[in-house]
């Protein structure tokens, strides 16, 4: 991660939010976030085993937006 991508890390802690609205926003922005945001692709695919539908699938958009563009 670049050095001082505070935005990225913020979203990243996020996602172990214990509110599944905030979870599910915060994959949405990482997800436009490109490049940018492919730290976050372990801690995306962890949500895709989320007791939430909504973060499962927010997840999953993201995931497929971010390895599509590092791989």
């Amino acid at each position: 991660m670049r050095q001082g991508d505070l935005l990225i890390e913020k979203l990243i802690e996020r996602l172990d939010y214990a509110d599944p609205v905030t979870r599910r926003n915060a994959a949405g922005a990482l997800r436009l976030h490109g490049d940018r945001a492919a730290p976050a692709i372990p801690a995306l695919t962890r949500l895709l085993n989320d007791e939430n539908k909504q973060v499962r699938l927010e997840a999953q958009r993201a995931l497929q937006r971010l390895t599509a563009r590092v791989a």
